[in-house]
């Protein structure tokens, strides 16, 4: 009888296969060259922040165009010939000398229109004697206009060398004239009697009346500051009394001199404007 093969005591053991060790960050993945590191999340955040702040070309690009046509624009405002004063346009000057104002003007011709100091410019024109105010405007391309606001005559005062000198609200002397102007009354005071005070007052209480009264207006007259009185065109004298309530004085005057009998009597009293008299 065959005896049966004896099993060997230990099977033959297979060749041990090498695995790859786990590489820090994670296995590779697929088609990766071994021992390369995938890219952690927090790199590539990193990396999409970086782009986004990192300006590109167009951005820069943008930003030198625009510092181009700002520097061009300034300098065609400041620097090129084209908006420079070329003419200067002054209007207002009745019995302002034009001659005074251009000298103080033409100063500014072939300056950059942008560059000229409207404010004190209009600063200087004002300091003209019969000027109260100047507008002083820029008008594209190249022009500059000067609009005078000249002082207005309210009265006339008799001058001792003969005709008179027209005097503003203030009492300043704007010009000498051989006779009152049409509209401007003549102011009758005798300051050897009556004080310089009040000739002042007359002066302010006749600024103080509105135009459609003043119209009416021939001659005003005061004994002291506080008594003024004046005559009316072709009409009867009225009693003012004081520089004060001049609007409401006004306002009863207008409405006497619409009544036929208050405006044919010879003297209406407005110096009490709510108590108004009527002399026949």
């Amino acid at each position: 009888m065959r005896a049966a093969a004896q099993a060997p005591a230990h099977a033959p053991r297979k060749p041990a296969v090498a695995r790859p060790r786990p590489v820090e960050g994670g296995a590779a993945a697929p088609g990766r060259p071994a021992g390369q590191q995938r890219p952690r999340v927090a790199d590539l955040a990193g990396a999409r922040r970086a782009r986004r702040r990192r300006p590109g070309r167009r951005a820069i690009g943008v930003l030198v165009g625009l510092v181009v046509v700002l520097a061009a624009g300034l300098w065609a405002v400041f620097g090129s010939p084209w908006l420079r004063v070329d003419q200067v346009r002054i209007t207002g000057t009745e019995r302002t000398d034009l001659a005074a104002v251009q000298a103080v003007v033409d100063g500014q011709q072939g300056r950059a229109l942008a560059r000229v100091n409207t404010r004190a410019l209009a600063s200087d024109v004002s300091s003209l004697p019969l000027v109260e105010s100047t507008d002083v405007t820029r008008s594209w391309p190249s022009t500059l206009l000067v609009t005078v606001h000249e002082r207005q005559a309210v009265a006339a005062v008799p001058s001792t060398g003969g005709g008179v000198d027209l005097v503003d609200g203030g009492g300043t002397v704007l010009v000498h004239e051989d006779a009152a102007p049409t509209g401007v009354p003549t102011v009758d005071v005798d300051v050897a009697s009556a004080g310089n005070d009040s000739l002042q007052a007359a002066i302010a209480v006749n600024s103080t009346l509105s135009t459609a009264v003043r119209s009416k207006v021939a001659s005003i007259s005061a004994t002291t500051p506080d008594a003024v009185r004046f005559r009316l065109i072709d009409g009867p004298e009225v009693v003012w009394g004081d520089d004060s309530r001049p609007e409401r004085k006004a306002e009863v005057l207008l409405r006497l001199l619409q009544d036929p009998t208050a405006a044919g009597g010879k003297v209406l009293d407005v110096s009490a404007p709510d108590a108004p008299a009527v002399t026949p």
